[in-house]
């Protein structure tokens, strides 16, 4: 009974999951569907922002796209003045890119339309209620840190 009970658990915590994860990540798509930027010009931008200059070897290992597509996507956001790109000083042929100004609003601005549904779901419940959500995250969170680290993809410089 207790495989069927784990393996009911497993599916409505998977299912949950994935709907919360759609439910967040479509909300103020809108805002971003104007600004026509692509999925991998995206995932560069959160990259640079949670790991902070990078090489471009290291962005085209995260993206797993060689490293002459690595360098369309990154020379679309140098255009949108979204990424800026400079040279190692201490080793010409190495390009560092990084978040210019500009970029981190917009990842301000992207995480904001996240946190603000968030909100309004956080504004639903009870505290008790709450309090349940927080603590299951939390264990869900220390499960993932056991399993995995707190090592995120990417974040080498090398």
């Amino acid at each position: 009974m207790k495989d069927n009970d784990k393996e009911e658990l497993t599916e409505r915590f998977m299912n949950a999951v994935d709907y919360l994860n759609r439910q967040v990540h479509t909300f103020g798509l809108d805002d971003w569907q104007g600004l026509d930027i692509t999925i991998p010009q995206i995932k560069t931008l959160v990259l640079l922002e949670r790991s902070g200059p990078l090489r471009m070897g290291s962005i085209a290992r995260y993206l797993d796209r060689a490293l002459s597509a690595t360098t369309t996507v990154v020379d679309r956001l140098v255009e949108r003045g979204l990424v800026d790109r400079a040279w190692d000083p201490n080793d010409r042929r190495v390009v560092i890119c990084r978040l210019t100004d500009q970029g981190k609003q917009g990842m301000e601005q992207f995480w904001r339309i996240r946190r603000e549904r968030l909100q309004l779901m956080v504004d639903f419940l009870d505290v008790e209620q709450l309090g349940v959500v927080v603590r299951g995250l939390e264990v869900a969170i220390a499960a993932d840190k056991a399993l995995f680290g707190s090592q995120e993809s990417g974040q080498s410089t090398d």
